[in-house]
C-alpha cells in the first residue's frame, strides 16, 4: 500500500503542474496568441477534470477562461477571412437589412473602423467581393433572373466550404462556456444557501461568482449575435445586466457596455424577414417590431446616461485633485475625450432608433423603377451600359443577392441549469462584432 505521504506529494505535484499550465495559457492569452492559449487551457481543463472530477464546481473558472479563449480563436479566424474579402470590396457597405436600420456608433469607414472600435478590424463570413465584381458584367434581366439564383447557389457552396469551421469554433466556445455557466449557477446557489440559509463563504466569493457568471452570459450573447439568434442574445444580456447592476453602480463601464449590447440585440431582433412568394413580389419583406425597437432606444439612453455619469466623475477628479502628476492628468483627459466621442456616437444611434425604420425593399423598388423607366425602348447594349454604370455607383446591392435564410429563433430558456447548444448560421457577423467591439471599448 502506498504511504499517505507519497500520495500527498503526488497530488501536490499534480496541482503544481496544473498551475503552471494555467500560467502559460494566461501568458499566451495576454499576448493575444489565442490558438496557443486555447490549446494550453484545453490541456489544463482535462488535467483539472482528472484531479477534481468533471463536474466539480471549482472547475468553473478554468472552463470560463478556456471558453473565452475559444471565442477569441473563432473571432481571429473570421478576422483573417474578413480581411481577405475586405481587400476586394472595401468600398461596399454592409448588405444586411438589419444593419442599415441605424448608422450611429456602428457607422464604419471604408476600412471597417469607427470612432469607438479603436482599430477593430472589419470582418466578414461570405465572399461578397467577387459577387459584386460579377454584377457589373451582366445586363439587368440576367442579373435578377435565373442566373442570380445560379450565382447564389455557388455562393452557398462557398459558404459551405468556409462557414463550418467558423461555426464549429463558435459552437465549441458556446458549449464550454455553457458548462462554466451551469457550474457557476450551482456554486452560487451553494454559497447563497449555505447551512440553513446562512452564507458559509466570504461575500467576496459570491461577488466573484456573480461577476464571472455575468461575463459568461455576456460572451454567450455575443456568440448568439454571431449566429443571428437575437432572442437568445437578448435573454442572456438581460441576465448579465441584472447581475452587473447588482454588483456595480450605474456609471460603471461594464454596465454601460451591457446596456449598449442589449440595445444592439433588440435592434437586430426587431427586424423580422418574411419570404414573399406571391406573383407580385420576390425576396424578403421586413417587418419591424416597434416595441423591441423602442426598448432598444431606451437601453441606448441608459448607456448614454451611464457614460455621462462616468465622464462627470472623471472630470470632477481632474478638477478637484491638484496633486496629480502630468502623466496622470494627460491620461485622464484622454479618457474623458474618448468617453465624449462615445457619447456623441451613441446619441447619433439613439436618433436613428427614434426615427421610423427605413424599408430597404421600398428603397430598392424606387431605385429600379427609375432605372427601368430610363432604359425602356433602348437597345440591349445600351441597357447593359446603363445598368453597369448604375451597378458601379450603387451604394446597396443587397436586393440582388440571394441570401440563405436566417436560422429560426429558439424559444427562451427557463432553467439556468439546463445545457444549451449553439446553433444557427454564422452570417453577417463581421458588422455585428464591430458593433459589439464598440461596446467593449466602453470599458477602456
Amino acid at each position: 500500500m502506498e504511504p499517505s505521504g507519497s500520495t500527498e506529494s503526488s497530488s501536490s505535484t499534480s496541482r503544481a503542474s496544473l498551475e503552471e499550465l494555467v500560467k502559460q495559457a494566461a501568458a499566451k492569452d495576454a499576448i493575444k496568441d489565442f490558438n496557443a492559449a486555447a490549446e494550453l487551457y484545453s490541456e489544463a481543463t482535462e488535467f483539472q477534470a482528472k484531479l477534481n472530477g468533471e463536474l466539480a464546481l471549482d472547475n468553473a473558472d478554468l472552463l470560463f477562461a478556456y471558453g473565452k479563449a475559444l471565442y477569441n480563436v473563432a473571432v481571429s479566424k473570421s478576422d483573417v477571412l474578413g480581411s481577405k474579402v475586405a481587400g476586394e470590396s472595401q468600398t461596399q457597405p454592409s448588405k444586411a437589412p438589419v444593419e442599415r436600420l441605424s448608422t450611429g456608433l456602428a457607422s464604419a469607414s471604408d476600412n471597417g473602423q469607427s470612432t469607438v472600435t479603436h482599430g477593430l478590424a472589419e470582418d466578414t463570413f461570405d465572399n461578397r467581393g467577387t459577387e459584386t465584381a460579377d454584377v457589373t458584367n451582366k445586363p439587368y434581366f440576367q442579373f435578377t433572373g435565373d442566373e442570380n439564383f445560379d450565382d447564389s447557389d455557388l455562393d452557398d457552396e462557398d459558404d459551405d466550404q468556409v462557414a463550418p469551421d467558423d461555426e464549429d469554433d463558435f459552437a465549441n466556445a458556446f458549449e464550454v462556456l455553457d458548462l462554466a455557466r451551469i457550474l457557476y449557477h450551482k456554486k452560487l446557489n451553494t454559497l447563497e444557501e449555505g447551512d440553513e440559509g446562512k452564507i458559509t463563504e466570504p461575500p467576496s466569493d459570491i461577488r466573484h461568482v456573480k461577476e464571472r457568471l455575468a461575463d459568461t452570459y455576456d460572451l454567450q450573447a455575443e456568440i448568439s449575435l454571431e449566429a443571428e439568434r437575437f432572442t437568445d442574445a437578448v435573454t442572456d444580456l438581460r441576465i448579465a445586466l441584472e447581475l452587473r447592476q447588482s454588483l456595480f453602480p450605474i456609471e460603471d463601464p461594464s454596465v454601460a457596455e451591457c446596456h449598449y449590447k442589449l440595445s444592439l440585440a433588440l435592434e437586430f431582433g426587431s427586424v423580422n424577414h418574411e419570404n414573399d412568394d406571391s406573383d407580385e413580389g420576390n425576396g424578403h419583406h421586413e417587418q419591424v417590431d416597434k416595441e423591441m425597437r423602442n426598448e432598444a432606444a431606451a437601453q441606448m439612453e441608459r448607456a448614454i446616461k451611464s457614460c455621462r455619469l462616468r465622464m462627470d466623475q472623471e472630470q470632477g477628479k481632474l478638477d478637484g485633485d491638484g496633486s496629480l502628476n502630468e502623466d496622470r492628468v494627460t491620461a485622464m483627459k484622454r479618457k474623458i475625450a474618448n468617453v465624449k466621442e462615445i457619447i456623441v456616437d451613441m446619441e447619433q444611434r439613439l436618433a436613428d432608433l427614434r426615427r421610423p425604420p427605413v424599408s430597404t425593399n421600398d428603397t430598392n423598388d424606387t431605385m429600379f423603377k427609375g432605372i427601368l423607366g430610363q432604359i425602356v425602348g433602348q437597345s440591349q447594349s445600351d441597357q447593359r451600359t446603363r445598368l453597369n454604370a448604375v451597378a458601379k455607383e450603387a451604394n446597396d446591392l443587397s436586393a440582388f443577392v440571394k441570401r440563405k435564410p436566417a436560422a429560426g429563433q429558439p424559444s427562451k430558456k427557463s432553467d439556468p441549469l439546463t445545457k444549451r447548444s449553439a446553433q444557427g448560421d454564422v452570417e453577417e457577423g463581421h458588422t455585428k462584432r464591430s458593433r459589439v467591439g464598440d461596446a467593449n471599448a466602453l470599458r477602456r
